[in-house]
């Protein structure tokens, strides 16, 4: 597509956003549940604006354009998670919030629900990504240490047959290979007496081979000509513009639109490479031809400066403030003087009737308190009155960012002529207009060298002529000397006060305590990085993708929570999640700083059912670090105390390589306190051993450090004590449910996962049958079947043999389904979770006000007859 398409994108976008900013405003986005539909509308709109910008982002080749569309679109997806965060805060703090409703009144698709994820997390960073790959590949080649496996499971090994019944097989096959030969023989003599047959019912003879030799060549001659003529008219209709031209085979559309993004990804390159070294030479331009002006603006300001704040009386000049104190910055930008509002005349004078009625107020009061007392003595105390907490609202931080970035777009982009800029160059004017801040600010400094150089001369010769008047140089010069340092004092105070003046000094109580000793303060980032890599805890993210996690979306959730019935997330919910929650946050330092804070997640489920593999696509999506922290894998590393030195590096690496992954499977067996369930669980050393580290580097983690950790778990019941249930429960900030896969979504696993190892399935397949059979099966027990059934062997006869169902379930009956009871204690043990409990007891009140409202509305009844 063309520049102007990505363009004209742009500016829709930015006009929903207005529109979005409004409707908003408009809103009442209240606690108490009421907004939760329009809540929702504003949702899926700002879905809908992310894809536009994200895809116009990824395509726009002006470099200047770039900047301002990343701050629009990182504002948008900053916008749409403090609306996520809000809109689960209206649903009781669920996270698979329901909108098929929704969906169904906009008449919309649930595909709109899919959020992509951002291209520009990986390819801005790839050359700094493939050295953090490379680096990492040459440690474990070092090393000896084999990346996670991340392909498909290995084909399921079947018990080898016995005697008996192999010499049966090979005899059933041999019978059924003669059957069919003696089958295609019979078929074929049949054939030749049918023909026989039909040409004495037509009472004719044979043709000779010469008459039969002229009619098919009578046949073939009009086949030939009839083709020729359809050519000849063909090229006429193509000649006169009638028919368009015919389309090459070989040029997929598919193909050829790939081509075009690659295209414009080189030229993308190419722009910001001519961009940036076009900085340099533009800079030292605007600085030859306009620093002059700069300079003498400032110097202009020192000087008057001087003149009104020398004492009249000594004659000093005052001291230029250091540049800790802003320097200049704070003479062009002083601080507003305090104005004093004197008392009138009017107030100062005492009243005697307000006298008079201040003392009975406070004898009243008095009074009261006394009586409380006594009566709290005597057991009869009054109750205090509950001073409910704020009410919470929803966030609008980014809601001023995306006004920013509007306002950006109308007042550089939105008149713009560019029709001659085809090629979509940098701007020099928005480059000037850009660096000049940055050029004003280093002339500002060199200036006020200059000026405090120039002021100590000056301050020289006012001494010395002070001290030839008087005829006491030294002393005065001595005098002077520590005058200047009393008012550098001074200074110190003022920048002090100027910092605190604009919010950028020390908070109060920081700094007095002593920081903890850094036990690897002597050693570099790349030997600690090493370390971690040759020990296993660092190891390289499989190149996994979430659509890869194959599953459709429940459109039957909100008839269900209006049953009284909690449905399960979906398969689509659990990727949106994904991408919400360990994605778009963490790839950015500006959305990580700002957006609603998420440390730590939570993925439980059964067996095989993919947690592992969202973990690896999250790292992937994000460009992350991925540490490994599974009890099994850390066991028998750092034994004893020295536990605390890994996990020291880990948060340490972690925070200056970010954005990191912390991954930890099983990770109940971290929370297990009771001795005799860590004792078995243990391997050579305790799994738990890591929790009170973990607990506390979680709780120094401050937005922008941009570290997640995720905990995998098909257990959680092993913590049995209220404490560790406890413990585990409010570790994590969110909890999710990975659920098997439904009917639903079974329709698109098994034709995916086929598809994926290379098989394909006819029109005479009978996928509805199988999706039944296969419910209660996992996605790895899925794949692992299929990766048995389709050998290299039968991908070969797919084409003559087509695969059956039978193939299928005569391999996928000889694994056992996930257990009903214990999926059924999974799910007993999520209703234990904050947000099912909340839930349940704004059911209970919803359940009780009705009852209510329906006892009142039958005693009317009663009383009007």
């Amino acid at each position: 597509m063309a520049n102007v398409t990505y363009d004209l994108q742009w500016r829709g976008s930015i006009n929903e956003l207005i529109d979005q900013l409004e409707t908003e405003r408009l809103l009442d986005v209240s606690s108490d549940g009421k907004s939760w539909t329009d809540i929702a509308y504003v949702y899926i709109r700002y879905i809908q604006i992310y894809r536009q910008l994200e895809e116009a982002y990824d395509q726009v080749v002006h470099p200047q354009k770039r900047v301002d569309l990343r701050f629009t679109l990182e504002a948008c997806i900053g916008r749409l998670l403090e609306i996520k965060y809000w809109l689960v805060k209206l649903n009781h703090l669920h996270e698979a919030v329901s909108l098929d409703d929704i969906l169904l009144d906009l008449k919309l698709s649930p595909d709109v629900l899919e959020i992509p994820v951002p291209q520009f997390y990986t390819i801005d960073r790839r050359e700094d990504l493939e050295r953090r790959n490379n680096f990492l590949h040459a440690l474990m080649e070092k090393y000896n240490k084999t990346p996670p496996a991340s392909g498909p499971p290995p084909p399921l090994r079947l018990p080898p047959l016995a005697i008996d019944e192999a010499v049966l097989m090979i005899q059933s096959q041999e019978r059924g290979r003669q059957l069919r030969t003696k089958v295609k023989e019979i078929r074929l003599v049949k054939r030749l007496q049918e023909e026989e047959l039909r040409h004495q019912r037509q009472g004719g003879e044979l043709l000779s081979p010469d008459d039969a030799a002229t009619k098919i060549q009578s046949i073939v001659r009009g086949f030939l000509d009839r083709r020729r003529m359809k050519r000849i008219a063909h090229n006429e209709l193509l000649f006169i513009g009638m028919r368009p031209p015919p389309r090459d085979p070989n040029e997929d559309p598919l193909l050829v639109e790939a081509q075009n993004k690659a295209r414009r990804k080189d030229v993308q390159a190419r722009n910001k490479e001519e961009y940036d070294n076009a900085l340099a030479p533009i800079k030292k331009k605007v600085k030859e031809s306009e620093g002059l002006d700069m300079r003498e603006f400032v110097q202009d300001k020192i000087n008057r400066w001087f003149i009104e704040n020398r004492d009249p009386k000594t004659g000093d000049y005052p001291d230029i403030p250091d540049e800790a104190d802003a320097g200049s910055k704070y003479i062009m930008n002083p601080l507003p003087k305090l104005v004093v509002i004197p008392e009138p005349e009017e107030k100062k004078k005492k009243d005697p009737r307000a006298e008079k009625i201040a003392a009975n107020r406070a004898a009243a009061k008095k009074a009261k308190e006394k009586a409380r007392k006594a009566e709290a003595k005597q057991g009869k105390g009054r109750r205090e009155e509950v001073v409910k907490p704020p009410e919470e609202t929803c966030p609008i931080y980014f809601r001023d960012h995306i006004r920013k970035a509007i306002n950006t777009y109308c007042t550089r982009w939105q008149d713009k002529d560019e029709t001659s800029n085809f090629h979509q160059k940098h701007d020099v004017e928005l480059v000037k207009d850009a660096i000049r801040p940055s050029i004003f600010e280093e002339l500002r400094k060199e200036v006020d060298i200059e000026m405090r150089t120039l002021l100590e001369n000056l301050k020289e010769m006012v001494i010395a002529e002070r001290a030839a008047r008087l005829g006491k140089q030294g002393r005065k010069g001595r005098r002077g000397k520590k005058g200047g340092k009393k008012k550098k004092k001074k200074s110190g105070n003022m920048a002090l006060l100027m910092m605190q003046f604009l919010g950028i000094g020390p908070a109060k109580g920081k700094g007095k305590g002593r920081k903890p000793r850094d036990p690897t303060a002597d050693r570099s980032l790349e030997s600690l990085y090493a370390e971690l890599v040759g020990n296993g805890i660092i190891q390289p993210c499989p190149p996994r993708k979430f659509s890869e996690y194959v599953g459709g979306y429940n459109f039957l959730g909100s008839t269900l929570e209006k049953a009284k019935i909690t449905p399960d997330p979906s398969i689509a919910q659990i990727r949106q999640l994904m991408i919400e929650y360990c994605v778009l946050s963490l790839g950015s330092q500006f959305l990580n700083e700002k957006a609603p804070p998420i440390k730590t997640l939570l993925l439980f489920g059964s067996r095989r059912v993919g947690k592992t593999l969202l973990v690896h696509a999250a790292a992937h999506a994000a460009g992350a670090n991925l540490f490994n922290l599974t009890p099994s894998n850390t066991d028998g590393l750092y034994p004893g105390k020295q536990v605390n030195l890994m996990m020291h590096m880990v948060f340490k690496v972690a925070k200056v390589m970010a954005p990191s992954i912390i991954y930890i499977d099983e990770v109940e067996k971290v929370f297990v306190t009771e001795k005799r369930k860590a004792r078995e669980m243990a391997g050579t050393e305790l799994s738990n051993r890591i929790r009170k580290e973990l607990l506390k580097a979680v709780k120094n983690l401050v937005p922008g450090d941009r570290i997640l950790i995720i905990g995998c778990t098909y257990r959680p019941m092993d913590c049995t004590t209220k404490n560790d249930s406890k413990n585990f429960v409010n570790f994590f900030n969110k909890h999710i449910f990975v659920p098997l896969p439904d009917y639903a979504s079974l329709r698109l696993l098994w034709p995916a996962l086929i598809s994926r190892h290379g098989g394909s399935l006819t029109h005479e397949f009978d996928l509805s049958t199988l999706c039944h059979l296969s419910q209660g099966y996992t996605q790895g027990d899925i794949e692992q079947v299929i990766g048995t059934v389709l050998t290299k062997r039968r991908l070969m006869k797919l084409p003559t043999n087509p695969l059956t169902v039978e193939e299928i379930t005569d391999v996928l009956f000889k694994l056992r389904p996930v257990d009903k009871e214990s999926d059924l204690v999974i799910r007993d043990w999520s209703l234990t979770l904050p947000e099912n409990k909340k839930k349940e007891e704004v059911m209970k009140e919803k359940a009780k006000d009705e009852k209510g409202r329906q006892s009142r509305a039958t005693n009317r009844s009663k009383s009007a007859k």
